[in-house]
């Protein structure tokens, strides 16, 4: 409010200078003006006016000084005030930040050497060969090969891909999904059942397998001697093995792979081949390759020989190709009716029936299973003497030989033989012919 004050008076004395001073100089030029008609000057009301102007202008003065003063100091205050602001003001509650979205459950990451690699969310990746999406590989399940490596997407991991997709391709393996694990603490039990869960697998022991490269090449083949019941062939390429308890029961087949340079882990991989005292060729030693991106294919090679090989699920969801390898097979019941197996050649047999012949029998046959009736068939026999007809043979009682047939005459020496007759489902050892003789 006083401030309020000082501005109304400091504008009045303004004004009031002003016009003081405005109106003394206009006296001063009316009384000059004077001059020229020689009438009498008074300068006593120019300096009048021209005091007033000034006593109005030193009340200005007096007048804004404060407000200067309150201007000058204002801003300090607000700052202070500010500045203890945060002490009095309870700060506002912390913003609780939104929890980031969790990763995806599966990315594919690319298609190295025509597969398909994809990511789980714990980091776990796994390589599907080039036929996994086909339409015709829908109801195969793959075996699965667990991969130890330094890290999932090392150049090591992508040689091994190139070299099991070769070998594929040129027949000289099977196909394998790879399963590389972001470290060897993994649990791999998990890691199977979780792939099994997502992807086409077999599931038993016989189509598991684990490979360790470098330094975890150690933790591979550990792993395999502790759980000889989870995988049925492991391998170690370029590892050093240090001291390993052997097993006390069987455990899985072990191959120690190296290169010809590599002298400390071929003398690694002998001591512990020794410790283990394999009986046959339970842990092989390859050592004669000798470039080491040669070695996963020899590898491949060496899985398909110890591991299954892809095969059709129970649940296939396509009807196999006729022929193919995983075409059911078909075999025959005591009816005659055609069951399917998994594998093998399609193969009928056909029902049994009563079986008749009418030319005599040079001997009594033993008990035998009938062949099936045939149609009586017209044959060119010799005019010479006649041949009667018999009736069916009973299988229960021996048949009397009677008088032998007259020899052929030559026309009948010229009629084309008979084709041969397909033998019945068992075997007997009946001489009777396949045709019934006629008389002309």
């Amino acid at each position: 409010m006083a401030d309020a004050v000082l501005v109304l008076l400091l504008l009045a004395a303004l004004g009031a200078t002003a016009l003081l001073a405005v109106r003394a100089l206009r006296h001063w030029y009316g009384e000059r003006a004077g001059r020229v008609y020689e009438l009498p000057v008074d300068h006593r009301g120019t300096l009048l006016r021209a005091g007033a102007s000034g006593v109005a202008a030193l009340f200005a003065a007096t007048v804004a000084v404060p407000l200067v003063h309150d201007a000058a100091a204002g801003p300090v205050r607000t700052r202070a005030v500010a500045a203890r602001e945060p002490d009095v003001m309870p700060s506002p509650p912390a913003r609780t930040p939104e929890p980031a979205p969790p990763p995806p459950e599966l990315r594919v990451l690319g298609h190295p050497a025509g597969g398909t690699l994809q990511e789980l969310r714990d980091g776990t990746r796994v390589w599907l060969p080039r036929h996994y999406t086909t339409p015709s590989a829908s109801g195969v399940a793959y075996p699965v090969v667990i991969v130890r490596t330094s890290s999932a997407g090392s150049s090591a991991a992508s040689g091994l891909y190139s070299a099991f997709a070769g070998q594929a391709n040129r027949g000289r393996a099977n196909s394998f999904l790879l399963v590389a694990p972001p470290r060897c603490a993994a649990d791999s039990a998990a890691v199977l059942t979780e792939v099994a869960a997502r992807y086409r697998t077999l599931t038993a022991r016989t189509a598991h397998g684990v490979i360790g490269i470098g330094s975890q090449a150690p933790c591979a083949v550990r792993e395999a001697l502790s759980h000889p019941d989870r995988y049925a062939a492991a391998v170690g390429i370029s590892g050093d093995y240090p001291a390993m308890t052997r097993p006390t029961g069987r455990y899985p087949s072990l191959l120690l792979a190296s290169t010809t340079a590599q002298a400390g882990q071929r003398a690694s991989a002998v001591r512990l081949r020794t410790s283990l005292r394999p009986t046959g060729d339970q842990v092989r030693l390859l050592d004669g390759v000798p470039r080491a991106k040669d070695l996963p294919a020899q590898v491949a090679a060496y899985l398909t020989e110890k591991l299954d090989g892809p095969a059709r699920t129970p649940t296939a969801s396509l009807t196999p190709t006729p022929g193919s390898p995983f075409a059911p097979t078909v075999t025959a019941t005591p009816t005659g009716t055609s069951t399917a197996t998994p594998t093998g050649t399609a193969h009928t047999k056909p029902p049994r029936a009563p079986h008749s012949a009418s030319a005599p029998t040079s001997r009594a046959p033993a008990a035998h299973t009938p062949a099936p009736a045939r149609k009586p068939a017209t044959a060119p026999v010799s005019t010479s003497a006649p041949v009667s007809t018999s009736a069916p043979v009973s299988t229960s009682a021996p048949v009397t030989a009677p008088r032998p047939a007259p020899a052929p005459t030559s026309a009948a020496r010229r009629t084309p033989p008979t084709p041969p007759r397909t033998p019945s489902p068992r075997a007997h050892t009946s001489t009777m012919p396949s045709h019934p003789h006629v008389t002309p």
